[in-house]
C-alpha cells in the first residue's frame, strides 16, 4: 500500500459528500454483487466502506466507526464503516491488497455470511427516521 496518501487539501467531510454524490450508484451496484471483497474509498485521513464491504470491514476492524445513513438519492438506509488511513496501512503490511489505487483499495476476504450481514445491517439502521 502506498505510504503517503494525497488528501488534495479538501476536508474529509467534503470528500465524503463528493464521493456519495458522484459515485453512489456505482458503489451500490458493486455492493449488491459483493461476496468476498472489501471496497474502500479514501476520504482523506479515513477510508470508508459501504453495505456488504462495511460489514466485512467491521469484522476485520472491530474498533472501526459505524455510521448509518439515510440519503435522499437512495431509497434505503445505507451503513458506512470507516477506519483510519494509519490502521489500514498497518493492516496492509500483513495482507495482500487486490487493488491499491490512490483513492480506492480492494481487500479479499472470506465469503460473506449473508444471514449475519442482514442481522447486523438491520441492527445498525434501526431507529433511523423515514424520509418523506
Amino acid at each position: 500500500m502506498r505510504e503517503e496518501r494525497e488528501t488534495c487539501g479538501v476536508p474529509s467531510g467534503i470528500r465524503l459528500m463528493n464521493l456519495l454524490r458522484e459515485r453512489l450508484t456505482e458503489i451500490m451496484d458493486r455492493e449488491r454483487a459483493n461476496r468476498n471483497s472489501i471496497h474502500l474509498y479514501c476520504t482523506g485521513p479515513y477510508w470508508v466502506a459501504f453495505e456488504r464491504s462495511a460489514y466485512q470491514l467491521h469484522r476485520a476492524f472491530p474498533d472501526s466507526e459505524t455510521t448509518p445513513l439515510r440519503l435522499f438519492a437512495y431509497p434505503f438506509p445505507i451503513v458506512m464503516v470507516s477506519v483510519t488511513d494509519r490502521s489500514l496501512r498497518l493492516y496492509a503490511r500483513k495482507h495482500i491488497l487486490r487493488k491499491d489505487e490512490a483513492e480506492y483499495v480492494t481487500l479479499t476476504v472470506p465469503g460473506l455470511p449473508l444471514a449475519a450481514y442482514h442481522v447486523w445491517h438491520a441492527g445498525e439502521v434501526e431507529g433511523l427516521p423515514l424520509l418523506t
